[in-house]
C-alpha cells in the first residue's frame, strides 16, 4: 500500500479532535490502520502497533493499532498542514516526496507564510 499524504491529514484531524473514535470519511479500515501505524512510526502519534497475529504471521496491514494521543511532534505537524497555502503547496510540488521531507517543507511553508504575513502588518501599520 502507498502513503497517501491526504488521509495522513484527515486522520491527524481527526485524532486532533478525538483520539478514542478515529473516523475518517471514505477510507476503509485496513487503509486506516496503515496510515495510523506510520504516524506512530514517525513520531506524530503515541500508539501501539500490533502487527502479528498469534501465530507470528505478519502482514502489510497491522492487526489492529492503538492511538493514545497526538503527540508534540503531531501538534507542530498538524498546525503546519492546516495552513491551505501549506497543504495545497505539498500536495502539488511535493507529493512524491520522503515523509522527512514532507515534514520539512511544511515547517519551511509555514514559517515562510507567517514571515510574509507579519512583514504585510507590519508595513500596514507603518
Amino acid at each position: 500500500m502507498k502513503r497517501d499524504m491526504a488521509v495522513i491529514r484527515k486522520l491527524l484531524f481527526a485524532i486532533e479532535e478525538n483520539p478514542n473514535n478515529i473516523e475518517v470519511e471514505g477510507v476503509n479500515e485496513d487503509t486506516v490502520k496503515y496510515h495510523l501505524a506510520l504516524l506512530i512510526d514517525a513520531n506524530l502519534v503515541d500508539g501501539v502497533v500490533a502487527e502479528s497475529n498469534a501465530k507470528g504471521e505478519q502482514s502489510e496491514i497491522p492487526l489492529f493499532v492503538t492511538v493514545k494521543t497526538l503527540n508534540w511532534n503531531g501538534h507542530e505537524f498538524i498546525a503546519n498542514l492546516r495552513e491551505e497555502q501549506v497543504w495545497n503547496t505539498i500536495k502539488r510540488e511535493f507529493k512524491d516526496a520522503s515523509f522527512a521531507t514532507v515534514l520539512s517543507v511544511g515547517k519551511q511553508l509555514a514559517e515562510g507564510y507567517a514571515k510574509k504575513k507579519v512583514e504585510e502588518i507590519l508595513k500596514s501599520e507603518s
